[in-house]
């Protein structure tokens, strides 16, 4: 569905046939999930997952199509991982934005828009992540090298979004003398203090005797 990198965009026509199967899937998705709902929450489920079905129809179709031609447009030669998360992000806000006002009302446009569009850059971060390991191993194992094992949360802390870091044993000494410096000059702070106050005690001790 989009460009290969090297200016060949698909045609409208392929971009929207692509959009319909992605639509079908979702819909059907839809389908079982209103189905299961509609059981559980209403006295006509048939009615309940047919709209379901409609509205992840919807989804899905708007948001693969506008995705697609955002990314295949005329001129956009090559695609990079930040343009796939600017087409996913806004193809994702006018889905949820335009689906949501037409079967929910106006009041669900932009909650719509905003949710969807937060679903859509937050999942095309996370599945850039995942192509750029994938295809970091896939070098490695065509050169021969061995490919390093991480844990689960060292990959979480490579992620670009993720608030914790993995450090290295240089990093991590560093980090140690710099708190060390600072408590070096905490201590030397302290003591310059108690040194005032001693003498600020002498000048008392003197001034009380020479007035006695």
């Amino acid at each position: 569905m989009e460009t290969n990198g090297e200016g060949n965009s698909l045609p409208p026509a392929a971009i929207l046939l692509s959009a319909f199967n992605v639509g079908a899937l979702t819909g059907t998705s839809g389908l079982l999930f209103g189905g299961v709902t509609g059981l559980i929450h209403s006295s006509r489920p048939g009615i309940f997952a047919a709209v379901s079905a409609m509205q992840w129809f919807a989804l899905g179709f708007t948001y693969w199509g506008g995705r697609g031609l955002i990314l295949n447009y005329p001129g956009n030669e090559k695609v990079s991982a930040k343009d796939k998360i600017y087409a996913s992000s806004i193809a994702g806000g006018f889905a949820g934005g335009s689906v949501g006002g037409l079967t929910r009302g106006r009041t669900n446009l932009v909650p719509g828009a905003i949710m969807f569009s937060i679903f859509g850059l937050l999942g095309q971060s996370i599945y850039n992540t995942l192509d750029a390991q994938h295809t970091e191993k896939a070098e490695l194992a065509a050169t021969g090298k061995q490919i390093p094992k991480k844990s689960i949360w060292h990959k979480f802390a490579d992620l670009k979004w993720s608030p914790m870091k993995v450090l290295s044993d240089q990093e991590y000494e560093n980090m140690l003398k710099e708190n060390l410096l600072k408590v070096d000059a905490q201590i030397a702070i302290i003591d310059e203090d108690i040194q005032k106050l001693k003498e600020e005690r002498v000048k008392q001790s003197t001034s009380i005797q020479s007035e006695n």
